[in-house]
C-alpha cells in the first residue's frame, strides 16, 4: 500500500550487534561462528526480493523449537537472537530496532496509514515479514522487520503462504506497480446517510497472480470495514463544509475540490483517503446533492 525505503544498516553487522546482548556467552560465540551460514541465508533472502519469490523458501517446522537451523544452532536461539538481543536491548541493537520504526513516518505501510502506528507516544510495532517461527534465521535482517500497525501486524499472522497468489505485499521490495498504480475503488451508495464501498479493482493488465496477492493483501489487512470507518468520518466532514464553507461551489467546483485531495501524492494512490475521494468525485450524484435542504 505504501512503498518505503528499505533499511540500510548492514545487515550483518546487526547481526553482531544482537549477538553482543545475549547474556549467554557461550552461545554469543555459537551464534558468531556460524555468521558465514546466516550471511549465506541473507543473500538468498535478497534473490528471491529480487523475484518476489519468498513463499518457496524453505522453514522450519511449526513448535519444534528446538530444531537445528544453522550450523548447530536451534530455531529457539535464532528467534530469542531478535527478542533477548534486538528488542530488551538497551544499546546500538535497540536503536537500530527503533531506527527501522521510523521508517514508517507513522503511517503502517501495508495499510497505507489506515492504523494507528502510534500509541501512547510509542510507534506501533515490527512485523516479521517472514515469520521468525518458519524462518529464524530471518529474525534480525533488518530488511525482514516492516513498521506496522497492530491490526496489520496481526493480519499478516504467524505462518506464510506457499502460493505465490498468495504473498502479501513486501513494502521494501514489491513491485512498483503496486504502489504507483490504481488498484482500489469507491463506489457512492445513493443514500442518507451516504454510504462508500470499497472494492479491489486492479488493472486488467494485471497477472492473475498480481490481481489475487492485492485481494489476498486487502482481507489480510482488513481494508474494507477500516476504510468505511475512516470515510463515514471523513464524509460528515465533507457534508458539513459543503454546507457552509462550500455552500456556494457549483457542483464542478465541488467535484474540482474533491479531485485535488484524490490526486493529492502525500497520501498512498491505494489508501482510504484518496480512494475515498476519487470514488466521491466520480459520483455525479454527491457532487450535485443539496446538502441545504
Amino acid at each position: 500500500m505504501k512503498r518505503l525505503e528499505p533499511p540500510k544498516c548492514c545487515a550483518s553487522f546487526v547481526f553482531d550487534l544482537c549477538c553482543l546482548e545475549m547474556s549467554d556467552s557461550i552461545l554469543q560465540n555459537r551464534l558468531l561462528n556460524q555468521k558465514n551460514l546466516l550471511e549465506a541465508e541473507y543473500a538468498q533472502y535478497e534473490a528471491h526480493s529480487n523475484t518476489q519469490t519468498w513463499c518457496v523458501m524453505p522453514r522450519a517446522t511449526w513448535g519444534q523449537d528446538q530444531q537445528i537451523i544453522l550450523g548447530d544452532l536451534t530455531k529457539r536461539e535464532l528467534m530469542d537472537l531478535y527478542t533477548n538481543g534486538m528488542v530488551a536491548s538497551t544499546g546500538a541493537a535497540r536503536n537500530v530496532y527503533d531506527q527501522i520504526k521510523l521508517l514508517a513516518r507513522d503511517d503502517c505501510p501495508y495499510c497505507g496509514g489506515c492504523g494507528e502506528i502510534v500509541i501512547d507516544e510509542e510507534i506501533g510495532t515490527l512485523d516479521h515479514f517472514l515469520p521468525k517461527a518458519y524462518f529464524p534465521a530471518f529474525s534480525v535482517l533488518p530488511v525482514n522487520l516492516v513498521p506496522a500497525c497492530a491490526v496489520c501486524n496481526k493480519g499478516m499472522g504467524g505462518s506464510f503462504p506457499t502460493n505465490p497468489d498468495f504473498q502479501p505485499l513486501h513494502p521494501y521490495f514489491d513491485a512498483p506497480h503496486f504502489y504507483n498504480e490504481k488498484w482500489t475503488n469507491a463506489t457512492v451508495l445513493e443514500a442518507d446517510p451516504v454510504v462508500v464501498n470499497f472494492e479491489v479493482s486492479p488493472p486488467a493488465s494485471w497477472s492473475d497472480k498480481d490481481k489475487q496477492r492485492v485481494s489476498n493483501h486487502f482481507i489480510a489487512c482488513k481494508l474494507l470495514g477500516r476504510y468505511r470507518r475512516k470515510a463515514a468520518s471523513d464524509i460528515s466532514s465533507l457534508i458539513d463544509q459543503r454546507r457552509t464553507v462550500h455552500r456556494d461551489l457549483t457542483p464542478a467546483d465541488f467535484r474540482e475540490l474533491l479531485m485535488s485531495v484524490a490526486n493529492n501524492q502525500d497520501f498512498p494512490l491505494n489508501g482510504w483517503k484518496r480512494t475515498l475521494h476519487h470514488g466521491l468525485a466520480n459520483s455525479e450524484w454527491f457532487c450535485s446533492f443539496d446538502f441545504l435542504s
